[in-house]
């Protein structure tokens, strides 16, 4: 069955980026940092691509706040279901994904309490989600796309974003 998940993913995926390449759209995302009591944080591993691990989140709807769009994503990607006023905002960055313009703006939501991300069963798209130390980012059985381990780093350090390419 995974495999059989993996290769939907992969072919999505590849339809998808042919979508973007014939419509060339500026796509407008969001992508959430959530810091767990130990400072650990939550990442969700893709089924495939060159940087499986990533920090959840997706696209913003046209009226969609990023608050919101943030909450439903983590919901989606881990099944943890968190307040959207308790998401602090902390940067906007440009992205070339595919040779398409990115915006992706990053929140932070610290939890005060130990969470088990439960990432839904059959999802085409998430294989995985668990909260990872910072020590540990770089020891994952797939890589971590660099743009979330700089965001990673400047959260848990607390740091202002030093550039703003994702």
């Amino acid at each position: 069955m995974q495999y059989l998940l993996r290769l939907i993913y992969l072919v999505a995926r590849s339809g998808r980026d042919w979508y973007w390449a014939l419509r060339q759209p500026h796509l407008y995302g969001v992508r959430t940092v959530v810091v767990a009591p130990d400072n650990s944080v939550l990442l969700v591993r893709h089924r495939a691509g060159p940087f499986a691990w990533v920090l959840p989140g997706g696209g913003v709807g046209r009226t969609e706040d990023i608050a919101d769009a943030a909450a439903r994503e983590i919901h989606e990607e881990a099944g943890i279901v968190l307040d959207p006023s308790a998401f602090v905002y902390h940067g906007r960055f440009d992205h070339m994904h595919n040779d398409h313009p990115n915006t992706v703006d990053v929140m932070v939501v610290r939890i005060d309490h130990a969470v088990v991300p439960t990432p839904p069963r059959y999802s085409v798209e998430i294989a995985d989600a668990r909260f990872v130390t910072l020590r540990d980012v770089r020891t994952l059985d797939d890589a971590v796309e660099p743009g979330c381990v700089r965001r990673i780093e400047e959260v848990v350090h607390q740091r202002p974003p030093r550039v703003p390419k994702w």
